[in-house]
């Protein structure tokens, strides 16, 4: 097991990092709901901390980069002096939203769970978010396929309040004077999850040959000061959602990569994926068309052309074992232990 020396420090305001959660237990977050039982799900050790930097194989920052940059940047420096002086590499770790912001760092292995493919990104490795293996709520099974191609999505794709809608939209306007403005021709990948949801869900509604499994919701529903019903019967209704459908949509939300993308893997199912510029983990590895239906976000109008022609060029033989690689690169690679376990120790010496 890879050896990690955490720099000493006196912060006791900080939540550490699930990856610790099977060294000092596990934080519980009430209000996270969902999310906090990802984190929670971290229940396999994949380092052993030591006490001396010299025993060690990293240093580790053993909070989310972006909290300690904000309250504690001191730490930062000198965990970051520290490794450079041990002839060690600092493992960090962002498991935020903040994919727009460019992570620059020497003497560091960056773990982050999105990322842009166009951005430079020499030490910075991409990983799975931190879900739960939903097939512990739901037996697998293997879809057939009928005439016609069932799509699904559950999750927060509309609004509360007229007012929640004009919000929207003038962020969106706002995002439109930016884009003009950009030299970066990547830049539009970085509108809202939520703007890709509704324009993707309006085109494939409107399909007639697509069969649709949507059920919309109003609010963002893994936080306990937004959920509008019960948290185990959401839970069962997004889980059934994914098992009754054929292709699982997956869009990016506020960061650069959908947490539902994973758990549709989890499940067994084949995501239909709209790719926003993403990285995906291991993707120099993981040859992800033999179980993913990609969507360019430019081609957001041909989506269904893009699933049917998917759905009449595979066979029933071909689509099921799609959905067995799904859950076999999910239990292999795709959860933050396994990847952890399968990644860290190859970095050693790097």
């Amino acid at each position: 097991m890879v050896k990690v020396f955490i720099p000493p420090h006196d912060i006791h305001d900080l939540r550490y990092l699930p990856v610790l959660y099977p060294n000092f237990g596990a934080f519980i977050n009430k209000k996270r709901l969902f999310a906090d039982r990802g984190n929670r799900s971290m229940n396999v050790p994949v380092v052993e901390i030591v006490d001396n930097s010299a025993a060690a194989d990293f240093l580790l920052l053993p909070y989310e980069y972006f909290d300690v940059l904000k309250k504690y940047p001191a730490y930062l420096k000198e965990s970051l002096l520290l490794a450079r002086n041990s002839g060690k590499k600092l493992l960090v770790f962002d498991l935020s939203d903040y994919t727009d912001i460019p992570i620059k760092l020497s003497d560091a292995w960056v773990f982050r769970i999105a990322e842009y493919a166009s951005r430079p990104r020499s030490n910075v490795i991409v990983m799975p978010t931190f879900v739960e293996d939903l097939a512990q709520y739901s037996e697998i099974t293997w879809r057939e396929k009928s005439e016609r191609p069932v799509v699904g999505f559950c999750g927060w794709a509309g609004f509360r309040t007229l007012l929640d809608y004009i919000k929207f939209w003038l962020k969106n306007v706002l995002f439109n004077c930016r884009l003009l403005l950009s030299r970066d021709p990547a830049f539009a990948a970085r509108r809202s999850g939520m703007y890709f949801r509704i324009k993707t869900l309006a085109v494939l509604a409107k399909h007639a040959i697509i069969k649709t499994n949507f059920l919309i919701r109003r609010s963002y529903s893994s936080h306990i000061n937004t959920i509008e019903r019960p948290a185990e019967e959401l839970r069962r209704e997004y889980i059934q959602n994914i098992t009754h459908s054929d292709l699982a949509l997956a869009i990016r939300g506020d960061a650069n990569i959908s947490c539902r993308f994973f758990e549709i893997l989890s499940l067994g199912r084949v995501p239909l994926f709209l790719n926003t510029n993403c990285v995906l983990p291991l993707a120099d590895e993981i040859d992800y068309t033999k179980f993913v239906v990609f969507a360019d976000h430019r081609d957001i109008q041909k989506l269904p052309e893009i699933a049917i022609k998917f759905w009449q060029e595979t066979s029933t033989a071909e689509f099921i074992a799609m959905q067995k690689m799904a859950r076999e690169m999910f239990e292999k690679y795709l959860q933050p232990s396994s990847f952890l376990a399968y990644v860290l120790p190859k970095l050693i010496g790097h």
